[in-house]
């Protein structure tokens, strides 16, 4: 139900404000929240003192709220209701949560700190794997093009064990060679860049001295695969990028626009929850359900797949998206769910837990995500 509201900009409302539609006959079960809700006015208080002032004695609405079915209820204009809105927030009386231009704020600051990460796999609800890692940040400064982070990566584990020492071992040499990676973050909250802390060259040649102290071939294999990753910045960006964690947190969910309800307009993004493949294409819709009093903000996010691609053509390295190729009857079926817990004083994400499910062949692959800050 949408109240019709008087436009000052419309021509056709050119006569007495008094002339115009400045009622509304109250249905059955209507409030004066409601009601005021479909007005897009933030607090409801205001509709009750403004009808009580515009309204005939008989109309007067009592100090309980509560409307008469079929009253005529005296409602403001589409400007009032903007200069009202804007003495409720003012006042900090809105019983919305309100976002600067409709978006939730990105904080660079706020994302400095260490999040342990849990990401589950299933085939037709048998689980099969369970990988945990941790991952850092650290905010560096701000410039004219973003934010500087300083991000790395650490801890990695295969069902609740270490990797294979030999490999493990290897996997930490890497680290303390690559990381910390800069990244550069746009102010909508979009990884824009990423960026080595020193030279690629002398990454390069410390990558390369590794053979000195991992002999065989299976090591050999992985440290030129690394130094092929290393070689190029944009390798190194794009593969930053396909992290499922770095999707969650720095990919639309900022840039996202919610209206007085919470609700965001649907938006289009990628999520690599198929690890080696390319990221799904989906339609996600985020919706603000709680602001709780433990000071955490809960934010649902669900997703279906709008990816014309079957599964196989998700693994073909040479098959990329392309936004003009028609949908057919092989399109991959998928669904994504997601729950953000954001700190109601600079809007950090605290928690994040997901789950994604995708029909392959005959059977259905589930994942889930889970994402915890518990330092900084």
């Amino acid at each position: 139900m949408k109240k019709k509201i008087s436009d000052p900009k419309d021509p056709v409302h050119k006569t007495d404000p008094i002339e115009k539609q400045n009622f509304y006959i109250v249905k059955s079960g209507e409030t004066l929240k409601s009601i005021s809700q479909d007005l897009m006015l933030e607090n409801p208080r205001y509709l009750y003192e403004y009808h009580n002032q515009h309204c005939s004695f008989l109309d007067i609405i009592p100090d309980n709220g509560r409307l008469r079915l079929l009253q005529k209820l005296c409602i403001p204009g589409w400007e009032e209701i903007l200069k009202m809105n804007f003495m409720i927030q003012e006042r900090g009386e809105s019983l919305y949560k309100q976002f600067p231009k409709g978006k939730i704020p990105f904080n660079a600051k706020a994302f400095s700190g260490e999040y342990k990460i849990r990401q589950t796999e299933s085939d037709d609800g048998v689980q099969k794997n369970e990988y945990a890692y941790s991952i850092h940040f650290n905010y560096i400064k701000e410039e004219e093009k973003g934010y500087h982070l300083h991000f790395s990566m650490s801890d990695f584990t295969k069902d609740g064990e270490e990797l294979e020492q030999k490999i493990n071992s290897l996997a930490s040499a890497f680290v303390k060679i690559i990381y910390p990676v800069t990244f550069i973050i746009d102010r909508s909250g979009k990884l824009m860049a990423a960026e080595t802390h020193k030279p690629i060259r002398d990454i390069m040649n410390e990558i390369e001295a590794l053979k000195k102290y991992h002999q065989g071939s299976y090591a050999s294999l992985h440290i030129n695969q690394m130094k092929d990753k290393m070689a190029n910045s944009k390798v190194i960006y794009s593969s930053l990028k396909k992290i499922l964690s770095i999707q969650f947190l720095f990919s639309c969910f900022y840039q996202a626009h919610y209206n007085m309800q919470g609700l965001a307009s649907p938006y289009t993004d990628e999520f690599s929850w198929l690890a080696t493949a390319s990221p799904v294409r989906m339609e996600i819709i985020n919706q603000i359900v709680a602001e709780e009093k433990s000071g955490y903000i809960e934010v649902v996010q669900t997703g279906k797949s709008v990816d014309y691609r079957t599964v196989e053509e998700l693994y073909d390295p040479d098959m990329e998206y392309n936004a003009l190729e028609k949908y057919h009857e092989k399109l991959l079926i998928a669904s994504h769910s997601a729950i953000y817990m954001l700190n109601v004083e600079d809007f950090s994400v605290h928690k994040l837990k997901a789950e994604f499910d995708i029909q392959i062949a005959d059977y259905e692959k589930s994942m889930t995500f889970e994402l915890e800050k518990i330092a900084g």
